[in-house]
């Protein structure tokens, strides 16, 4: 597991963005407002293939997917995710196995990820 300052987070989003390859599953660990969108922001946006994209939070939506040079990336926010037996019917498991995905709120999801690498970045505040 990795842990972050929110002062770090660009250079850190990006040296992972550039790293990561499919499939793969960036789990992003935080309280509300420790920065966890913002991650997903500066992992995501520098891979766009359509510049003028904006990636956004999928705290309404529960998955938005960007078009990349790394192929689809699927950013999901499962907050208000209570059984894991919503995944397969969003999709995610199996976009877990096949792409990158960034997940805010992974730990309803993490236990049951056995087809692709897991990073898990802890963004909470330094004690």
């Amino acid at each position: 597991m990795f842990r972050y300052k929110l002062s770090e987070l660009r250079s850190i989003a990006e040296f992972h963005a550039n790293a990561a390859e499919p499939p793969m599953v960036v789990a992003l660990l935080g309280d509300l407002g420790s920065g966890k969108t913002a991650f997903s922001q500066f992992f995501i946006t520098p891979l766009l293939i359509d510049k003028k994209q904006k990636v956004t939070s999928p705290t309404f939506n529960i998955i938005h997917i960007y078009d990349t040079t790394k192929g689809p990336i699927w950013h999901a926010d499962l907050y208000r995710i209570s059984d894991p037996k919503e995944l397969p019917e969003l999709g995610l498991m199996e976009a877990a196995s096949n792409h990158i995905c960034i997940v805010e709120w992974p730990q309803i999801m993490t236990p049951h990820i056995t087809s692709c690498n897991v990073v898990e970045i802890d963004l909470s505040p330094q004690a």
